[in-house]
């Protein structure tokens, strides 16, 4: 169930974002809106240079300047101070690992990090504003229990090579690393970039599977990617970005339905005795195979849109042309 509807207000909300880099002749982001709720994964797709990270470092207090309204946890995003870190995890493509320290040492020093921007006595009030804001998800009032660093390094195979410096792992490993510290101290907002980047389909799918399990718990995901089938697999709500400005936004299913053109593939013998295949919408089935050349049908596949065709009929351009 998506717990998302057990919460009235957004986590964040973003109307009429706009941002400009300084010196730059156009603006980098036009008006983007949007919003996500506790218990959601929205997918922010695009190709490269459309403002993918840009939106995201505006989220979590890396980029200033920007005109609009963003607002986290009820509050302009402006407005907070670094104890909002207590509340979100940042899971970047690029991790910036200690490397001369070890995977254990790594993932404790975050923790740390943690604990400390938890503190009021360090941060004040507003520390406390922030977990009640995230009361729904935090560690002490979530039914997520947390996880130690033990069982989280065993979950994605780094148990052999947590006490080992990070200069000796591999991307893979550096990936998966970077993944459980964003997530270790059980945030109530994630955010994901690429986050199945460098991963083989063994750690993709594990990876995948415990962002699943976060939102089950009530944590809100926010994804930047350039993957359609990662979105297709995990999101609720997904938008096109393409040069800056938000061009469809909804549930991938509806996506679909709204764009695409579903159908058949069906293959059989033709009248010559030769192998025949069709690829038809639902339609045109009900005209018989006969009359597309074929006397008897050995096989019914169902073709299924994908994200990409649906990214191709929206823009007009494929996920490789929208990047030149």
């Amino acid at each position: 169930m998506n717990i998302s509807t057990q919460h009235s207000e957004p986590l964040i909300e973003v109307r009429d974002l706009e941002y400009r880099y300084p010196g730059a002749a156009s603006a980098t982001l036009c008006g983007l809106s949007f919003s996500l709720g506790a218990g959601d994964i929205y997918g922010f797709l695009g190709p490269s240079g459309a403002g993918k990270s840009t939106t995201q470092k505006i989220l979590y207090r890396l980029l200033s300047g920007y005109t609009g309204t963003v607002q986290v946890a009820g509050r302009e995003i402006a407005a907070w101070g670094p104890e909002i870190y207590a509340g979100i995890g940042i899971g970047f493509e690029a991790p910036n690992l200690y490397l001369k320290l070890t995977g254990r040492e790594n993932l404790e020093f975050a923790l740390a990090l943690h604990s400390a921007h938890r503190s009021r006595a360090v941060f004040g009030s507003a520390g406390s504003a922030l977990n009640t804001a995230f009361s729904s998800t935090s560690p002490t009032a979530s039914p997520n229990p947390g996880i130690d660093i033990d069982s989280a390094v065993k979950r994605l195979g780094l148990q052999d090579a947590v006490d080992a410096r990070v200069e000796t792992y591999s991307k893979g490993m550096r990936m998966r690393l970077a993944f459980i510290r964003a997530v270790l101290h059980s945030p109530g907002l994630l955010f994901l970039d690429e986050p199945t980047s460098g991963l083989d389909p063994l750690w993709s799918r594990q990876v995948k599977d415990w962002i699943l399990e976060l939102r089950s718990y009530g944590t809100a995901v926010f994804i930047t990617t350039h993957s359609m089938e990662l979105a297709d697999e995990l999101c609720d709500t997904v938008g096109f970005l393409v040069d800056g400005r938000l061009i469809a936004q909804e549930n991938p299913a509806q996506l679909k339905q709204r764009y695409g053109s579903p159908g058949m593939i069906v293959q059989g013998i033709g009248a010559d005795g030769q192998h025949v295949e069709h690829d038809m919408p639902y339609e045109d089935l009900l005209l018989g195979p006969a009359l597309n050349g074929m006397q008897t049908v050995t096989r019914v596949v169902n073709r299924e849109v994908s994200l990409e065709q649906v990214f191709l009929q929206v823009t007009g351009r494929s996920l490789q042309q929208a990047a030149s």
